[in-house]
């Protein structure tokens, strides 16, 4: 029941970037506000990834621009 609980994973991360894209389509400077969204997300994806005891995806030992 676990085999794929990291698509879930990725996919609950995917599901919350929608709405905050969206949202950057409004303000006058879309691509700083959408680097927001996209980072924001993505910390908390990697959260919930080193939550679990599976191995993490690779972008989540990365640090900084990286």
């Amino acid at each position: 029941s676990t085999a794929f609980s990291h698509l879930r994973r990725q996919a609950a991360a995917l599901d919350a970037l929608r709405p905050r894209l969206n949202d950057c389509c409004r303000p006058h400077a879309p691509l700083p506000c959408a680097r927001r969204a996209w980072t924001d997300v993505l910390d908390g994806f990697c959260t919930d990834e080193f939550g679990v005891k599976t191995r993490q995806f690779h972008c989540c030992r990365r640090h900084g621009a990286a």
